[in-house]
This record gives C-alpha cells, sequence and structure tokens, in this order.
C-alpha cells in the first residue's frame, strides 16, 4: 500500500509542475487563476496522502482542512477584487 501511495505522490507532484508551467506562462490572467486553484487541490490531496505514509492521517487531515479554508477566502477575496474592478469600466 505504501508504494502506491508513494508512486501516486509522485504524480501528484509531477501534476503540481505542470500546473505550475500553466501559472507562469498562461496566457490570460484566468489561465493563471486556474492554474493556482488546481495547486491548490493538488496539494490538499498530496497532504492527505502524506498523512497516510506517515502514519497520522488525522494530523495532515486538519492541516488539509485548513489550507482549503484559506485557499477557498482566498478565491473569496480575488472573486470580489475583480467584481469590484469590472463593475468600475
Amino acid at each position: 500500500m505504501s508504494m502506491l501511495l508513494t508512486a501516486v505522490a509522485a504524480v501528484l507532484f509531477i501534476a503540481i509542475g505542470g500546473s505550475l508551467f500553466r501559472v507562469v506562462r498562461g496566457p490570460t490572467l484566468w489561465d493563471r487563476l486556474a492554474g493556482v486553484a488546481l495547486i491548490g487541490t493538488k496539494t490538499l490531496i498530496l497532504l492527505v496522502v502524506a498523512g497516510e505514509l506517515s502514519g497520522q492521517p488525522e494530523m495532515f487531515t486538519d492541516i488539509a482542512l485548513a489550507y482549503a479554508t484559506i485557499g477557498f477566502l482566498g478565491a473569496l477575496v480575488i472573486a470580489k477584487y475583480f467584481e469590484g474592478s469590472s463593475s468600475k469600466s
């Protein structure tokens, strides 16, 4: 089971690298925002996998939940910012 989880973690790292490429290279702001959201989601999954690998899934799940909450609030702030900037035009 740990071999499978290690392989999943490796695939997630590669996928995060691909999303990071989209953040850096994205032609539009929306591509970059989507890349950041993908990195956040993959990081959550990686935290849960790391918890299973370390034998402490409860602790890592709590960290993942806190990270998800911060990411959600960040998305709300960004959406509110763009809503305000688009209504001024």
